[in-house]
């Protein structure tokens, strides 16, 4: 079990919040974190024993991805209301947009949307890779 807390002191965070900015920020470096791990996890000679070990993480993977769409998609869903109501704008020096907060939603839209795209993909790829594991078992002498 892996625990995210924003702070050290603090509770771990939960499904049930309360959330807050600097929670959800601690989740998504704790989504980094987690690739790290499993990166090295992966590359020792002791992360995996079994076939069944790479079709479990397959799956968990798998899992994971399909879930990015919806938090890409209450994302923009948030920049969108911030952009409409006025409580969000774009710094005309150093935004990309040269100020135009409405320009930077609409792109974040279309990224946001062809991210989701690939990630629908990834997962469904990720699903596949597991099935092509599902057969696989440690030969015993």
């Amino acid at each position: 079990m892996i625990e995210i807390r924003a702070a050290g002191h603090d509770r771990p965070i939960t499904v049930d919040g309360p959330h807050d900015p600097e929670g959800t920020r601690a989740v998504a470096a704790g989504i980094d974190a987690a690739f790290r791990l499993l990166n090295y996890a992966t590359w020792s000679q002791n992360g995996l024993a079994y076939p069944s070990d790479v079709y479990s993480v397959l799956g968990e993977l798998s899992a994971a991805v399909h879930k990015l769409p919806q938090a890409l998609r209450q994302m923009n869903e948030f920049i969108d209301g911030q952009v409409t109501s006025g409580q969000a704008r774009e710094h005309p020096s150093y935004g990309r947009y040269g100020g135009d907060a409405d320009a930077a939603a609409r792109a974040l839209h279309s990224v946001t949307r062809e991210a989701s795209t690939a990630a629908a993909g990834l997962g469904r790829l990720l699903a596949e890779a597991q099935s092509t594991v599902r057969g696989l078992e440690a030969a015993h002498d």
